[in-house]
């Protein structure tokens, strides 16, 4: 087993105004994306890892779980202020090193 753990797909929202839009659905966005650009679906992630500064991390994780349609795996919820992100992303590492699955979804809100 290899050491490296690769970033397959990245996606970043539009920056502006989208009042119809609440944070759930942002992160839905970017993360459909980002899976898109991996060239992977939610059926090939074994873990999904969630950062949400403002308001703690809550349950942002497993609101953008279920607005993606995949369930039924493990779900991180992270805050911690400037790495929120960074917290997020190194959670679904760990979870490939550790060998509990193949591919992770990290998302920061």
């Amino acid at each position: 087993m290899s050491d490296d753990v690769w970033i397959l797909g990245i996606y970043m929202t539009k920056f502006g105004k989208r009042p119809d839009d609440d944070t759930v659905d942002l992160a839905a966005e970017a993360a459909q994306h980002a899976l898109a650009d991996a060239g992977v679906t939610m059926a090939d992630i074994g873990v999904l890892a969630a950062g949400k500064l403002m308001g703690g991390a809550g349950g942002i994780g497993q609101s953008i779980q279920k607005q993606i349609g995949q369930t039924g795996i493990p779900v991180y919820n992270v805050a911690n202020e400037c790495a929120t992100v960074a917290t997020a992303m190194r959670t679904a590492i760990m979870a490939i090193k550790a060998g509990a699955c193949d591919y992770g979804l990290a998302v920061g809100v």
